[in-house]
């Protein structure tokens, strides 16, 4: 691990505190609400029964619970805080606190592996993807979701607080991430939504209010969004991928 990042005993420490001071720091808000629910439905999409599912960097537990309905879920997190408050509201789900990269998971034991905006800040973004493909059985799918690199070089000045130096922060491109899950992964789709945020280079104009409100008369507010998100403008992009085989014809690991 590079020594430009913050050790696992920092890293933890702040996720503690995050999630102690979730309601000032906005944990719960409707662009995650909006996430989810998108992750919800490309899952819905491949119709599964009685699946296995993994929820890497789940907190609370908040949106691990709604992924029951896809069979038997297992949460982990970093932070001691988050899984002592999912184990206290959900007992009926499995939560375990650990560091992703020492924690003995079993191999080719999960059919769909999600992590909800946790890759952008983890220090070894290969290891971790490596982790998931090592627990997920061949053919299983891995639902990621990572705020855009495009969108995140064009905030403008103000659009997101500082963070603190232990919150490791980076981004990728569809592009980048379709060039780096390709070690492991066939990639089946990449969708951007919340188009809102972004002052800065084509995004200047794209979220004018007066441009968005011009077209939302021609067009209609939903179309206006729809084609802003088609163009890879959103704030948030949701991959879904699938563990394919190594190229000497083994099964992946």
């Amino acid at each position: 691990m590079s020594s430009d990042h913050p050790s696992i005993w920092e890293q933890r420490r702040f996720w503690d505190w995050h999630w102690e001071h979730w309601q000032e720091r906005r944990t719960i808000n409707d662009w995650k609400d909006k996430r989810h629910d998108t992750m919800l439905t490309m899952l819905s999409e491949l119709r599964l029964v009685h699946s296995k599912l993994l929820d890497l960097g789940c907190g609370p537990g908040r949106y691990t619970e709604k992924l029951t309905r896809f069979g038997q879920v297992t949460g982990i997190d970093l932070s001691e805080q988050a899984i002592n408050v999912a184990r206290s509201r959900y007992p009926g789900i499995t939560f375990v606190a650990g560091s992703l990269y020492e924690l003995p998971l079993p191999r080719e034991y999960f059919d769909v592996v999600v992590s909800q905006e946790v890759i952008d800040h983890v220090e070894d973004q290969v290891a971790f993807l490596d982790r998931a493909a090592c627990v997920l059985k061949p053919g299983g799918y891995l639902v990621l979701s990572c705020a855009n690199r495009f969108v995140m070089d064009r905030l403008g000045e103000g659009e997101f607080p500082p963070q603190p130096p232990a919150h490791i922060t980076r981004c990728r491109s569809a592009r980048e991430w379709k060039r780096l899950l390709g070690r492991r992964f066939q990639v089946l789709r990449i969708r951007s939504i919340l188009p809102v945020v972004g002052q800065r280079g084509l995004l200047r104009f794209t979220n004018w209010p007066r441009l968005n409100a011009a077209f939302a008369l021609l067009i209609g507010e939903e179309r206006v969004t729809a084609l802003k998100e088609w163009s890879g403008l959103g704030y948030t992009l949701i991959v879904l991928a699938r563990k394919v085989p190594t190229t000497d014809g083994r099964r992946g690991r």
